[in-house]
């Protein structure tokens, strides 16, 4: 009967502790939903805005901004609506991974280890949980309203489906795994990565599970021919249209080193080269572990998470390259690293004295470590947001007399785009008046707004003159949160017959 009790006993407290991460990481991820839309955010509002029906988001929007599944709830939500409710999809999907992560973590762990207790497994799932609900990465790109978030939820989904029925060729989680894979298909297509581990898994299973052929043709169809079926499909109707949008070109190097440092919590910037050594060697020490209790789990992360990437990148049309494009790797790593961090906890059990804590002390450790600089990465984003648009105009409009306010930049797609969609800020006592950046007006701008993506570009100086030798001087610096968005470097015309100056 103890026994019973035992196993039963994670059943008990397992939903509740998972529900109560789920909760935390939610309440966390709306935070982030609550400021301004950034460029890509506005572009694809703006893209949806032109159709004329829900059907023409695959048959007329060939641009690589339009994330099918969140185009279609941006045109649901409709326009002129707050920015928390274009993010909503994203934020609860991204809400949902979390859970997911807990349950996948606590069903692969039992899988692995049935010698151990219930109750591991459920801290190994409450680990995984952890990681990926407190992920700056993650939390930035499931409370933003583009396809990123969906794609690892529904490719959670999948994965889960898989570890629900792995010893049957035919099964009712086959049809979830299918449809999950379209869905993460519709949301991005960085979801590919997912049907490409699945099909590994499906190749494992093949030839370890099933003898007969009757069983391994089953478990074809019902698992893998579906969604496979679907992307040759949406392919030909619909990826091999896009267009490119365009966007500053990143080295590999520089992306893969942002992509871990705000996965792990290490700052940005030259942090990022330890925290992908780091994500590294926490993978690859977890996949060894793994492929010697399951090979087709192994194949599944090693595909996911190292081979899939580079497999789209080395065939890819579109050559731009973003650390959100490797969201999956991110996400599939973290689980990986959860299972680690729980070996490295058990380790040095039935031994006494500090062998029998340090590997406790060190999982506990890093885990809070984890949380630490992750936690400081979010609340920047909490506090700035992806750029503080209106803010800036509010700011101009505050300074300048009623009428047009004149207003020019240093990009003109990037911020008038901006300026545009929140000119409103700028109250009914003015006009907001922008001019193309090689056009200003013969008597000159009474503002200028510069722009700096991140730490990798420099600073602008303190002052500007331009080609008729008047003089700006930098008055206000409106912050952005990596890893979407800009800062802004607000300009003063200092000539009181364009600008009268502020009282003192």
């Amino acid at each position: 009967m103890a026994s019973t009790n035992q196993s039963a006993s994670p059943q008990r407290w397992f939903p509740w502790a998972l529900g109560g991460l789920v909760a935390v990481f939610g309440v966390g991820r709306f935070a982030g939903l609550c400021n301004d839309l950034w460029l890509d955010e506005i572009w694809s509002l703006r893209l949806v805005q032109q159709l004329r029906s829900p059907a023409e988001i695959l048959t007329r929007l060939w641009h690589d901004n339009n994330h099918p599944l969140n185009s279609l709830w941006l045109y649901l939500v409709g326009p002129d609506q707050p920015a928390w409710a274009y993010r909503l999809l994203s934020w609860f999907m991204g809400t949902a991974t979390v859970g997911l992560a807990g349950l996948i973590v606590q069903r692969q762990y039992q899988q692995l280890h049935p010698d151990e207790t219930p109750a591991r497994a459920g801290v190994a799932g409450l680990i995984a949980a952890t990681l990926v609900g407190g992920s700056y990465f993650l939390i930035h790109f499931s409370s933003e309203a583009r396809g990123y978030g969906p794609a690892v939820g529904f490719g959670f989904l999948a994965l889960y489906a898989l570890g629900r029925a792995p010893e049957r060729p035919a099964s009712g989680w086959g049809f979830v795994y299918g449809l999950s894979c379209v869905l993460g298909l519709l949301s991005h297509l960085v979801a590919f990565q997912v049907l490409l581990a699945g099909l590994v898994w499906s190749g494992v299973k093949l030839f370890t599970n099933w003898s007969a052929w009757r069983d391994r043709l089953v478990h074809l169809l019902c698992w893998q021919a579906g969604p496979w079926l679907f992307l040759g499909l949406y392919y030909l109707g619909f990826v091999r249209k896009v267009q490119v949008g365009g966007g500053p070109k990143l080295a590999l190097g520089e992306v893969l080193g942002t992509l871990s440092a705000f996965s792990l919590g290490f700052p940005g910037g030259k942090g990022g080269v330890g925290a992908m050594l780091v994500f590294l060697v926490v993978t690859i020490l977890a996949l060894v572990l793994l492929l010697r209790r399951d090979r087709a789990m192994a194949g599944f992360y090693a595909m996911g998470v190292f081979v899939a990437p580079a497999i789209v990148q080395m065939f890819s049309r579109f050559g731009l390259l973003y650390p959100r494009y490797f969201i999956v790797s991110a996400a599939l790593g973290l689980l990986l690293a959860g299972y680690a961090l729980v070996r490295l906890a058990v380790c040095g059990r039935g031994r006494m004295g500090l062998m029998g804590r340090i590997g406790p002390i060190a999982a506990g450790g890093l885990l809070t470590g984890f949380l630490i600089g992750n936690g400081l990465h979010t609340g920047r984003l909490v506090r700035d947001g992806r750029g503080q648009y209106q803010a800036a105009l509010r700011y101009i409009a505050k300074r300048t007399p009623a009428g047009a306010i004149t207003v020019s930049s240093d990009l003109d797609f990037r911020n008038f785009g901006v300026m545009d969609y929140y000119k409103a800020a700028v109250g009914p006592a003015h006009r907001l008046h922008y001019y193309p950046t090689q056009q200003p007006p013969p008597e000159g701008l009474q503002w200028i707004f510069l722009h700096r993506l991140d730490e990798s570009t420099p600073v602008p100086p303190d002052a500007l003159h331009d080609a008729a030798g008047r003089d700006y001087q930098l008055v206000r610096v409106f912050p952005h949160a990596p890893l979407s968005g800009w800062e802004w470097y607000v300009y003063r015309n200092l000539d009181p017959a364009i600008l009268p100056a502020e009282p003192r």
